[in-house]
């Protein structure tokens, strides 16, 4: 296979050891100067890096910052901006590195001196929320020529990229789901990536949609030329790795192309990659270059765009914070998939409506522009993206990352001149951003519980309950709730910590108990005096972990790195208690005792519920669906509202969404339908319900502790068991209610579950149902949970 970009910057990168081990020497004895910045970039005085400096200068607190210049035009910039400029690899480049106290990059440590950051504070701000993987995560990535990406030398390569990667002391991202993935990419500790927003996109968040609007088109017309009220269509595709770009249109896709924004009076805006491969050169008034080279902060320009064309590119979780609709345009997403590989499915991104040819492009370019069903979906599904990788939205990402760096840096009045790395001449101190790796695995324990459910999304489930159980018996203890983003409500009395954020790492240091309903996301592992119970979410019906079909040896070792993490498991029943166990490979102790949330189905009455949701009619059907591995874009299967039409009058009709769909899915909307997808308890959902419709979800378990009928949903049942997960055991032998495949036999169902024909149909089966899987579903199961805590130690009055 030829070097590719990558092979041949990995050889640059083993050649250049000496040098590496030179500037190491150097950076031990030289001081540094915690009131000096160094700031590096790959493409000019732009992004995130620019706008930091803007913030810091703003300030006005004497700190020198020096902008280290790859052109005479990127130094009468950082000039402009108040800071002073070295040519970029010049030995006064090195120098100024070396006694910096703060180092900012923005792709790597070639931004500003590879061989003279040693000791300083890194900050990475990197630019962009990836969709494709990267680095360490990515074959392409670590491959060298001839060689490829296996054996002893691209090991050693990845190595090198670690130990890089632990030099950084900040990253900060913008949403809780991209930590575990930069973290992952780049081989930085896991407790350095922060959810604190990222500098580059505030731009996208100040002042109001119109403001930004007039802005950014300002911006466009200022580079492009004149624009008007005509459509503007930019197409941003990513780089294939030194390959050639499969999206350049033929010499006769560019006529139709013409032909198509002559028609619509669009002008297409054309945006290559910096490091693209193809001839991009064809221009007219309807089809203009915006490469890096005329407009390299792009990110200024998106809301003057009306509708965005990528592939794989970060520019798509960007561009979404505008609402304006993607149209994904990739004729290689197989191969680029098998070769580069994603971070999550694409038919996840896309929602499964990719285009392979412009022909289909431009078709569905005239849909979305369009009012109508697409184009409204096609908003919903920016909209969605957007609150996925962008929780911080008040623009304000560089004010907190400058205040998190002077944090780091001992607070404003910490040391200053004279600063140096740890081990230098000097330095008597451990600086408090290079402390907190193993800082609390000696400290003493405190009298707190660390509790999360669905990796801070809600406050629910079994940590729920067990958190309500400790606040009746030990009013003493301090629970710390952890929380993805703001507006997540704890209970009375407990701590909100943000995921990610000093606060939350200490919480969940210090701890004595920790209770967790999913995977913990990061490197973490408990400390020696920390007691983890793994609630789970469910008795799995389903196949899942090691259990899954078509398991790698990577999904193999997560799993088991996951569960060696686990001080104990709690299992709602035997079967359940079996199951985990298995698919897990748990071999700590496994804790049958039932789960803490469905104590509220047994013994919680309605408690105003029905009246806080509107509820209006006298019957209540919840849908509760599980998710599709290979269908998440998928809307639900079973129409809501047309089933609500069926049923009539007398009813209402409550969906509730997968916690894994619930960023991609639309509203549900219509006459006595409610989506409760937001609500954070499914629990109180089921304690109102009289009959629910599931498929193949473990709320089927939780459920039948009421003794209600359930209805099964199943028009995908074949495909689900033999292609999609596959089932523990026959649901058709065993089911305490009819499976169902329409939505007029699922109206007919509900509409007679209460009859007492069809009660006495199911009775039997019901029955040996619950004995399976409900015999601890007494509503004592929490009291059981926080008793067997208390005698493990884990718990103290």
């Amino acid at each position: 296979m030829p070097a590719n970009a990558f092979a041949r910057n990995n050889v640059m990168k083993a050649l250049w050891a000496p040098q590496y081990l030179a500037g190491d020497l150097i950076t031990r004895v030289v001081p540094r100067r915690a009131d000096r910045w160094v700031v590096g970039t790959a493409f000019g005085v732009n992004d995130g890096a620019r706008l930091l400096v803007e913030e810091l200068l703003s300030r006005g607190t004497g700190t020198r910052v020096t902008w280290l210049a790859r052109s005479q035009a990127e130094a009468e910039q950082a000039r402009a901006l108040g800071a002073d400029s070295r040519p970029h690899g010049s030995l006064a480049a090195f120098w100024a590195a070396t006694r910096a106290g703060v180092i900012v990059l923005t792709h790597g440590f070639g931004d500003a001196s590879r061989f003279g950051s040693r000791g300083a504070l890194v900050i990475q701000l990197w630019h962009g929320s990836p969709l494709k993987r990267m680095h360490l995560d990515s074959p392409t990535a670590m491959r060298l020529p001839v060689i490829g990406a296996r054996g002893p030398v691209p090991r050693l390569l990845a190595h090198l990229y670690r130990r890089g990667g632990a030099r950084v002391s900040l990253l900060p991202v913008a949403s809780t789901s991209v930590r575990p993935l930069m973290a992952s990419a780049l081989g930085v500790p896991a407790e350095r990536v922060e959810v604190l927003g990222e500098p580059r996109t505030d731009v996208l968040h100040r002042g109001s949609a119109k403001e930004r609007r007039t802005a950014a088109r300002a911006r466009l017309e200022g580079t492009v030329g004149p624009l008007g009220d005509r459509t503007v269509v930019l197409l941003a595709p990513t780089w294939r790795d030194g390959a050639a770009d499969p999206v350049v249109p033929t010499p006769a896709q560019w006529v139709t192309l013409e032909a198509w924004f002559a028609e619509h009076d669009a002008v297409l805006l054309v945006r290559p990659h910096p490091l693209a491969v193809g001839d991009w050169s064809h221009r007219s008034d309807h089809v203009r270059h915006l490469g890096s080279t005329v407009e390299p902060d792009v990110i200024r320009c998106l809301w003057g765009v009306d509708v965005l064309v990528s592939d794989y590119s970060s520019i798509i979780v960007d561009f979404a914070v505008t609402g304006g609709p993607v149209i994904f345009l990739a004729p290689d997403e197989e191969r680029y998939t098998a070769e580069h590989g994603l971070y999550v499915p694409y038919s996840e991104t896309t929602r499964g409506r990719v285009e392979r040819t412009w022909e289909q492009a431009l078709a569905r370019l005239d849909a979305v522009l369009r009012p109508g069903p697409e184009a409204d979906e096609a908003a919903r599904h920016s909209t969605a993206l957007a609150t996925r990788y962008h929780e911080v939205t008040d623009g304000r990402a560089a004010p907190r990352v400058v205040d998190r760096v002077v944090e780091l840096l001992g607070g404003p009045d910490g040391p200053g001149h004279g600063w140096s790395p740890p081990g230098a001449a000097g330095n008597r101190a451990t600086p408090r951003w290079r402390r907190g790796d193993d800082a609390s695995s000696g400290g003493r324990p405190t009298r707190s519980v660390f509790l999360e459910s669905f990796h801070g999304r809600t406050v629910a489930c079994n940590p729920a309950a067990i958190d309500r159980e400790i606040h009746d018996r030990f009013p003493g203890v301090r629970r710390y709730w952890s929380v993805s983003r703001d507006g997540v409500v704890v209970p009375d009395g407990a701590v909100p910590v943000r995921v990610g954020t000093p606060e939350w790492l200490a919480a969940r240091d210090e701890a004595e108990l920790v209770v967790l309903n999913d995977w913990v996301e990061d490197a973490w592992r408990p400390r020696r005096h920390q007691f983890l119970l793994q609630t789970w979410h469910g008795t799995p019906l389903k196949r899942i972990a090691l259990g899954r079909r078509g398991r790698s040896p990577r999904l193999v070792a997560a799993v088991v790195k996951q569960s060696t993490r686990w001080s104990a498991m709690l299992a709602q029943n035997p079967f359940g208690a079996q199951a985990l166990r298995r698919s897990y490979a748990m071999l700590r102790p496994m804790w049958t005792l039932g789960y803490p949330r469905n104590d509220v189905l047994v013994t919680g009455a309605d408690s105003g519920r029905r009246e806080r949701l509107g509820l209006r009619t006298p019957r209540v059907a919840l849908y509760a669906p599980t998710w599709r591995d290979d269908a998440l874009q998928s809307a639900d299967p079973l129409d809501a509202v047309l089933l609500a039409e069926l049923l009539g009058p007398s009813w209402t009709v409550l969906v509730r969404g997968h916690a894994r769909t619930l960023d991609l899915r639309a509203e549900v909307q219509g006459d006595r339908v409610v989506d409760v997808s937001g609500h954070p308890d499914v629990s109180d959902l089921l304690a109102i319900t009289d009959v629910l419709i599931t498929d193949y979800s473990s709320v089927m378990f939780d459920f039948s502790a009421t003794g209600r009928p359930i209805v099964f949903f199943v028009a995908d049942q074949e495909q689900y068991e033999h292609e999609v997960r596959g089932f523990a055991w026959d649901l058709r032998s065993r089911a305490p209610g009819p499976l169902v495949r329409s939505v007029e036999d699922c109206a007919d169902a509900v509409a007679s579950a209460d009859e007492p024909t069809e009660r006495a149909r199911w009775a039997a089966r019901y029955r040996r149902w619950r004995e399976d899987f409900n015999p601890l579903d007494d509503g004592r199961a929490s009291a059981r949970v926080v008793d067997r805590l208390v005698e493990v130690g884990a718990l103290r009055g």
